[in-house]
């Protein structure tokens, strides 16, 4: 049988943001045009090059553009006003200074603009700068406004909902995998699975873990400037952050071994080591659907009284290791081994630990997050 060829996929001809692009300007043009305030042509000028296909590009370039901007009038008017220089050593010392300030200050483009301002408000507009210099800023910060509002507005980027979405299945798939670690311990046998099967479903989330985070990285440039201090890219950290140490931790449990002719005492340990995996399961699922919630996003904020729930859901196990390990296993040291004694207490503390991750991942940010997440991060992909 011969296999069809997959034909390429064929590029559309225009985009959405391509449509608003040309919507916004022309509109700005229309609306410069009919203005009565002169110089109106700056408008369209400014959001054909600012409004870009993240509110977080257009936010840059428009930051950018107005220092540029301000910056060109300011020197414009102190050469042309202050200091009383010929026009070659005056100019090129002008323009000599904005890429000297927009180095200083950072500026990536707009040292070019300020450069423009310079040439033609000394060469076009010299006798009327004090008026062109600020109307020009003045449609600047419009066309700067209007491109940000048609970010938001018109036909918005979906990348935040998408990453939203992207680690609601994860950690759904996550709680899947530690209510299936529930139902072994309960039945108090090993593993059903095979090793071939366990290591597809760890490639599994390992993929799924890092498209979220190449997903991230775009949703970034949705926040605008100064990204990392932004309320959702802390939510962001925080899963990432939940989803790497329950990994690493459950892969950790899975290998420790198995051994059977277990006394009593230790299943029922297992039954309660299941109890609290069926609860971090549904606490992972809880915060699963506030990641799907709209208002999250909305909000830029889980909702602090759904959060406080969850994290109280294993409050009853805040203490149960300690107590465990002081009022059970010391009964039964004598009937295994010192070997399996520190599996056990190992198995208990991993299990503790993930407890642990929800209570912080639900808490407010802490220090020791940041911390954790650095440590973290490369341990789960490797």
């Amino acid at each position: 049988m011969i296999k069809k060829s997959r034909q390429p996929l064929s590029k559309p001809w225009f985009t959405r943001q391509e449509l608003r692009l040309v919507l916004i300007t022309g509109l700005s043009a229309g609306f410069g045009l009919l203005s009565s305030i002169p110089y109106g042509f700056y408008l369209p000028l400014t959001t054909a090059a600012v409004l870009s296909s993240s509110y977080g590009n257009s936010m840059k370039l428009g930051v950018q553009r107005l220092m540029g901007s301000l910056m060109g009038v300011i020197i414009l008017i102190i050469f042309t006003k202050s200091l009383d220089l010929p026009l070659p050593l005056g100019l090129g010392l002008a323009l000599a200074s904005t890429r000297l300030l927009g180095g200083i200050l950072g500026l990536q483009v707009g040292y070019k603009v300020a450069g423009t301002i310079i040439v033609m408000g000394w060469l076009v507009h010299e006798e009327v700068e004090f008026i062109w210099g600020p109307i020009r800023l003045f449609w600047t910060w419009l066309g700067i406004v209007v491109s940000l509002l048609a970010c938001q507005w018109i036909w918005p980027s979906q990348t935040i909902p998408q990453l939203h979405q992207q680690f609601a299945s994860l950690l759904d798939a996550i709680g899947v995998e530690l209510q299936d670690e529930g139902d072994i311990l309960r039945q108090n046998n090993s593993s059903s699975s095979p090793p071939r099967k366990q290591q597809a479903k760890r490639i599994s989330l390992i993929r799924q873990l890092n498209a979220a985070r190449q997903q991230q990285a775009l949703a970034q440039l949705e926040l605008g400037v100064n990204p990392e201090q932004h309320p959702l890219h802390d939510i962001w950290s925080r899963i990432d952050l939940l989803a790497s140490q329950i990994m690493t931790s459950l892969e950790s449990i899975r290998i420790l071994p198995a051994f059977y002719n277990k006394p009593e005492t230790i299943k029922q340990l297992h039954k309660k080591e299941a109890e609290l995996f069926n609860i971090l399961s549904n606490q992972l699922l809880k915060i699963s659907a506030e990641l799907k919630n709209p208002s999250t996003i909305k909000n830029q904020q889980f909702n602090s009284r759904e959060m406080l729930e969850i994290k109280n859901l294993s409050r009853d196990f805040s203490q149960w290791l300690e107590h465990t390990i002081e009022e059970n296993l010391s009964t039964v040291s004598k009937q295994i081994n010192k070997q399996q004694l520190r599996e056990i207490i190992l198995k208990m503390t991993l299990i503790d630990y993930i407890r642990s991750a929800i209570v912080e991942a639900t808490s407010p940010r802490s220090k020791s997050t940041v911390t954790n997440y650095l440590l973290v991060e490369d341990s789960s992909t490797s």
